[in-house]
């Protein structure tokens, strides 16, 4: 019975990244961003096949198949992963660990059968077009289906059988973050050149055969294409494979480097690399896919349009789409718009939705990153400060700021959502206008405490005091929302007549005014006088306060006194430069709009999203206090798991 017990642990514990574990919690963010994404994304893949009956096709079922694939795979390793990372949560039962590896390997291994089936139906689609109907039927897609899942299932289930069979007294701590065939069976001492060879056949048997008829797929389908005579034929014939090669190649690339490294870089690739690409490859797929067939495939962009619209058909929507079209062509002038079409970046709209992704990822940031700033600040006791408090201040604004538009800015590029009614459009407005002058009132601030701290440091606690935090806080905030508001009321006051396609991807006044048919003269007025009587009198401080702040230094005798006095100033001037240095940019090439339209515009997009996401991450390697706050927190976590 001992024996028994020895050689057949009851858990294992899964130790997660090697070599990384001081910085696993970092890691774990852009996983949960990722799996997070999966998961509504594959899900509303599901939803939209389910449901809408303009997708009730072939090509959509298999779609839906690789959809419910993928949510199993990230959802059989990321949970775990992260309870490891966030929780130490490392031990998993012997039971529980065959039960994931057989799920891991199964659906990974059904995830290759599904892209050899739609490079199959890609071939018939485009080889053999007038059979398509009569071969890829309702009742043949549930066969081979059926048969992909029981070819997983069948060549995976002896993985289970083979690994219990071995005995396990090289301990049992695994350095993975989910249960591997082969990092399961590397703890064992007796001999694991079967389950090697077993694990090698099944890697041919399914990807060697699926990549292989994906080669000839593609290759029946380039010499097809190219027959062709028209150049507009073939432009739309490869048109229907580039979702589908984008899949291949994001579930390819990494199974390939994972496998070859594992083999043939075992010495050279560190063990770290390993796990993370493993992870990478349970994660990028059902990431990707849905964002993929999401932009490139215009079937599903139409039916996501039509539910956000609210339309309950397309041929609706093309009706109400034709509808204002011919009331533009009119030129009516009586009659008001009731929304505006924001058309996204000028200039580039046939492949600005390739922006989605990196601004996606930008958003998660900000929003993480700040996120860890309110908490650390919040926690760490020493960073009770005025000058910590200001900077609380600022993530929230930064990510008031970058909700306002980001999502509206994802759905126009992702999803090609370009309709705002008329209140969500000025409320919008609004809130631009009182977040950026919020930010530039929160670097006034700040760079009044650095004066004083500097110049006036015996006298900083009594000057710097939580009341002094609050009162400048509630004045700014003060200060912006009321002075803000004749914005959008003045742009409601303006007729909008015929017109109503911002080229913007959001609703800024002069964009939106420029649509008016009366005169908007009073609202180029006062965002000017706005501009310059808020940002204007902001810069003007700032400038005075660090023209004070460098007369002090240069007054000290000691060079080390002076550059640790500069020292504390450097984050701050870095986020205020990039502020104010973008603000003066866009100002400059409004006035060149028309020749260079797209400039302005994705300034304005960067100006609201990079700030959030730069303004933490600048602090946190600028600010020795922080970073020390933030390394206490991370040691006090480890310690009470």
């Amino acid at each position: 019975m001992l024996n028994k017990t020895y050689l057949h642990p009851a858990s294992f514990i899964l130790n997660g990244i090697p070599g990384l574990e001081d910085i696993q919690i970092w890691i774990s963010f852009p996983f949960c961003s990722m799996y997070v994404v999966a998961m509504f994304g594959n899900c509303g893949l599901l939803y939209l096949i389910r449901y809408e009956d303009s997708l009730h096709k072939p090509m959509y079922y298999f779609l839906a198949m690789l959809s419910l694939t993928d949510l199993v795979i990230c959802s059989s390793t990321i949970p775990k992963a992260l309870c490891i990372f966030w929780f130490h949560l490392k031990k998993i039962g012997f039971d529980e660990c065959l039960v994931q590896m057989f799920f891991t390997h199964t659906f990974t291994g059904m995830e290759s059968g599904v892209l050899m089936l739609m490079a199959l139906d890609r071939y018939v689609a485009i080889c053999y077009p007038l059979r398509y109907s009569t071969i890829f039927t309702n009742n043949v897609i549930a066969k081979v289906g059926l048969v992909t899942f029981l070819r997983g299932v069948l060549l995976i289930i002896p993985f289970s059988f083979l690994t219990k069979r071995l005995p396990y007294c090289r301990g049992n701590i695994i350095y993975h973050t989910f249960c591997d065939h082969m990092s399961v069976a590397k703890l064992s001492c007796g001999n694991v050149k079967i389950n090697a060879i077993y694990g090698l056949m099944v890697a041919l048997l399914i990807g060697g055969f699926d990549i292989l008829c994906i080669t000839i797929s593609y290759t029946m389908i380039l010499r097809a294409v190219v027959s062709l005579s028209s150049a507009d034929a073939q432009q739309k014939a490869f048109s229907t494979c580039t979702a589908h090669i984008c899949a291949i190649v994001f579930s390819y690339s990494p199974a390939f480097f994972s496998f070859f490294s594992h083999r043939f870089g075992g010495h050279t690739i560190p063990p770290s690399c390993h796990i993370i690409i493993a992870n990478i490859y349970v994660l990028l797929p059902p990431t990707m896919n849905p964002v993929v067939y999401g932009v490139k495939t215009k079937q599903i962009r139409d039916c996501i349009i039509r539910i956000l619209s609210g339309s309950k058909n397309i041929k609706s929507h093309s009706i109400l789409k034709r509808m204002f079209q011919n009331l533009k062509a009119s030129n009516i002038s009586e009659i008001q718009v009731s929304e505006f079409i924001l058309m996204g970046l000028p200039g580039i709209h046939s492949w600005q939705h390739w922006l989605s992704l990196p601004l996606a990822l930008l958003y998660l940031l900000a929003l993480s990153a700040n996120i860890l700033i309110l908490i650390i600040i919040y926690q760490e006791t020493t960073l009770h400060q005025p000058m910590y408090h200001f900077l609380g201040i600022l993530a929230v604004v930064d990510m008031g700021l970058a909700t306002t538009i980001m999502p509206k800015i994802l759905a126009i590029l992702s999803f090609n959502a370009k309709a705002i009614s008329l209140p969500e459009c000025f409320l919008q407005m609004y809130a631009i206008h009182c977040f950026v002058g919020m930010e530039s009132g929160i670097f006034v601030c700040m760079a009044i405490d650095r004066y004083v701290a500097i110049c006036r440091p015996l006298r900083y606690s009594s000057i710097i005091t939580e009341s002094f935090v609050v009162k400048a806080t509630v004045f700014m905030a003060l200060r912006n929302t009321i002075s803000t508001i004749p914005v959008p009321v003045l742009a409601a006051q303006r007729h909008y007549c015929s017109k109503n396609q911002i080229e913007h991807c959001l609703c800024s006044n002069l964009s939106v005014t420029s649509l008016s048919c009366d005169d908007r003269t009073i609202n180029s007025i006062y965002q000017l006088l706005l501009a310059w009587t808020l940002m204007g009198s902001d810069l003007g401080l700032i400038i005075l306060s660090y023209a004070l702040i460098l007369h002090s230094v240069l007054k000290l005798n000691s060079a080390e006194a002076a550059s640790k006095a500069l020292s504390t100033c450097t984050s701050h001037l870095i986020l205020i430069l990039f502020f104010y240095t973008v603000v003066i940019v866009i100002s400059i090439t409004h006035s060149a709009k028309k020749a260079v339209p797209t400039i302005p515009v994705l300034l304005n997009v960067l100006h609201s999203i990079i700030p959030p996401a730069l303004n933490p991450m600048v602090y946190a390697l600028k600010n020795k206090e922080l970073r020390q706050g933030l390394y206490k927190g991370l040691k006090v976590h480890i310690k009470n798991n």
